[in-house]
């Protein structure tokens, strides 16, 4: 009788320590799955990541941010800076929110650069003023087509003879014009910078419409041919920009002068 009574004891109290045990045990899970124990913090998207995109653009845009996972559950390579992600393509489609290993990234530099320069070209910027750029409607891109503007251009030969009349032609002046010329057909945009916009209110009411301020900077992709052009004609001349529609080419056209446009030539057929 007495020795089934230790039993009990003993039991009853095996029962309690293993009951402590467990106890202590779940709130330990609890507590670590609360904490999640050791932290590490990564690199993830706010935006899921089609393969082969500028990563530039989206640290640009603020795409990345930080976040915290358990030690234990970091994957191999997993980025740790928006540094490691600076002028890089990704291999692979990256998930918002998931860790990005550095395998999905490629290595070295970004082809073309942060403007993404297509080969063989370079970038060259410009400040003009709003309706020179197609106001606030540009953007990085586009196509466009740029003309010029220069005064003083001397008249070819073959009119200085037809305007010349008999006398003394040494004496004369060489005579000049203005010309307007379409100096590069097609360039594409890199990036545009538009300065603050203020909001003009619409007949005295509550809506308002953006009315830009100030110059436009446009940073255009030119073959060096082209660059050299571009350069000379904002030193010596006056530059505008055409937007072209999407898939369109720009058009080669010969100089107009204001004899072009006062006494333009004749269209065969026509009297």
């Amino acid at each position: 009788m007495r020795s089934r009574s230790l039993v009990v004891v003993l039991a009853l109290i095996l029962a309690t320590v293993a009951t402590a045990a467990v106890f202590l045990y779940a709130r330990g899970v609890r507590e670590e799955a609360r904490t999640g124990g050791t932290l590490t913090t990564v690199i993830v998207s706010k935006v899921d990541i089609p393969a082969n995109t500028d990563l530039n653009r989206l640290i640009a845009d603020g795409q990345f941010t930080t976040k915290e996972i358990p030690t234990d559950a970091v994957v191999e390579g997993a980025v740790t800076s928006v540094s490691q992600l600076r002028n890089k393509r990704n291999n692979a489609v990256i998930l918002a929110g998931e860790q990005i290993p550095i395998a999905r990234v490629e290595s070295g530099k970004l082809p073309g650069g942060v403007l993404s320069i297509p080969e063989g070209h370079q970038a060259v910027t410009v400040s003009l003023g709003a309706p020179r750029a197609i106001g606030a409607a540009l953007q990085g891109g586009d196509n466009v087509t740029v003309y010029a503007t220069f005064t003083d251009v001397p008249i070819e030969e073959k009119k200085k003879e037809q305007q010349t009349t008999t006398g003394t032609t040494a004496q004369q002046q060489p005579q000049t014009e203005t010309a307007t010329v379409v100096l590069v057909p097609q360039v594409e945009v890199l990036r545009v910078l538009v300065p603050t916009t203020t909001t003009t209110p619409i007949g005295g009411g509550s809506e308002t419409t953006p009315d830009t301020t100030g110059d436009v900077q446009v940073t255009l992709a030119f073959l060096p041919e082209e660059a050299q052009k571009f350069v000379f004609a904002l030193e010596q001349g006056s530059v505008y920009l055409s937007l072209l529609p999407p898939d369109a080419e720009g058009v080669e056209l010969p100089p107009l002068t204001v004899e072009g446009i006062v006494n333009p030539p004749k269209v065969k057929g026509t009297k």
